[in-house]
């Protein structure tokens, strides 16, 4: 799969995807989510408070970050119903996220800048581009990089998932048919 692919395969499965949504997802597949491990008491915690506050929507795929070439978004929902145990779910989840590679924020910039490029066909498929574009560009320039989904994404798609690596994810969707 190529930029475009990826681009246009998270486009069809989420038509209401922003430019943050896409760059949130091709940072998840170069980066992974180790980043959200500072505090193992509060990642725990908040886990469980998603858990128990969320809605099932029936969601059993697993599907690619940004390329997918090296991890996997993996709903919650399977744990909310019933189909994948808790415990193994989220030891998976820890597994994965000890596979985080802290950002080189230069070649990340020059990655993004690629990734940009290779994804202007797209463009007039993308609402607000051109101001996502400019507070993605302030994000990096501040050498920051971890954005959350768009508010527009969240409310049409209410996610909830972990991000794991193809090796947890292959093992973990074992389960699920």
């Amino acid at each position: 799969m190529d930029l475009v692919e990826a681009g246009r395969a998270q486009l069809a499965r989420y038509p209401e995807s922003s430019l943050i949504d896409l760059y949130k997802s091709f940072f998840q597949d170069a980066f992974g989510a180790g980043h959200l491990l500072g505090d193992p008491r509060q990642t725990r915690l908040y886990f469980e408070k998603e858990l128990t506050s969320m809605q099932s929507r029936g969601r059993r795929a697993s599907e690619p970050c940004g390329l997918g070439r090296n991890f996997y978004r993996i709903p919650m929902d399977l744990i909310a119903d019933g189909i994948v145990d808790r415990k193994e779910y989220y030891d998976s989840f820890l597994a994965s996220a000890s596979s985080f590679t802290v950002p080189n924020l230069a070649s990340w910039k020059e990655e993004w800048q690629s990734i940009m490029e290779a994804i202007t066909p797209l463009i007039h498929l993308i609402t607000g581009f051109e101001a996502d574009a400019k507070r993605i560009n302030s994000l990096l320039r501040s050498d920051s990089y971890a954005l959350g989904h768009s508010d527009h994404y969240r409310s049409a798609w209410d996610p909830h998932y972990r991000i794991f690596t193809i090796a947890e994810m292959r093992r973990l969707m074992a389960h699920v048919r």
